[in-house]
């Protein structure tokens, strides 16, 4: 099965997907090997070197395990970056996309509830105005029926200032690396009007108290937020806490 021809590093992240997918379904489990590099060439119609990427990349993933004379093997699952977009895809062609979605949103509500609590902490007055700014827009755009696309980019704008304002450049980067991921599911979703004014209502809720310096306040409306998301994706994380 020749994959078609594209850039050289095109070409080595299909096939990475390709060979990360029988993986992601458990057609190979931890330890097993996978086929050298020749066969890999012959079977996809790549070069040797577009082979070697795809597997290098795929072990940067946490997916293989790539020892000197040796065979590559498959790493446990729990070792794998599932963040990863080449590990994501596989997942989600696998039909296991409603499983890392469901598992990603318990994670943002650990994180972003930490990070609008921390926001409330650290935020200065200008990052303040910032905040009222963006949900004044949101809000607008929102009672207007404005565009879907753009509503979509002032969320994205709203809980990536919020990481920005922790002051924690690592927690920073894993909650945007995992809002961008589902963001794009939001993308593909019915997100109704309804929903718009919704989650531009539950944002006045949360720079509200992050606002007014309330961390508490900050993070159960985070919180709430984060469970509101997740119906619109249908996935169930842990039950809300009273």
């Amino acid at each position: 099965m020749a994959i078609a021809l594209s850039s050289r590093t095109k070409v080595s992240e299909d096939l990475a997907i390709l060979l990360a997918e029988p993986l992601a379904k458990g057609e190979l489990v931890a330890g097993d090997p996978i086929a050298s590099e020749v066969e890999l060439a012959e079977t996809y119609g790549v070069s040797r070197p577009v082979a070697r990427e795809a597997v290098q990349m795929l072990a940067l993933a946490g997916v293989l395990l790539v020892q000197h004379g040796k065979r590559t093997t498959v790493r446990p699952e729990r070792e794998w970056n599932v963040l990863s977009p080449s590990v994501n895809i596989a997942f989600e062609r696998a039909g296991r996309g409603d499983e890392l979605r469901r598992q990603l949103y318990e994670v943002r509500l650990v994180l972003e509830s930490a990070c609008a609590g921390m926001a409330a902490q650290h935020a200065t007055a200008g990052e303040r105005d910032n905040i009222r700014a963006i949900v004044e827009r949101t809000t607008e755009l929102a009672g207007a029926n404005g565009s879907m696309e753009r509503f979509l980019e002032l969320d994205r704008v709203f809980h990536g200032l919020l990481y920005s304002l922790t002051g924690n450049l690592p927690m920073s980067q894993i909650a945007r690396d995992v809002q961008g991921y589902l963001a794009s599911s939001w993308e593909s979703s019915k997100l109704t009007e309804a929903d718009m004014s919704e989650s531009a209502r539950q944002h006045e809720v949360i720079a509200q108290a992050v606002i007014a310096g309330d961390s508490e306040a900050a993070k159960k409306a985070m919180d709430h937020h984060i469970r509101w998301a997740a119906t619109i994706e249908r996935v169930d994380p842990e039950p809300e806490r009273s």
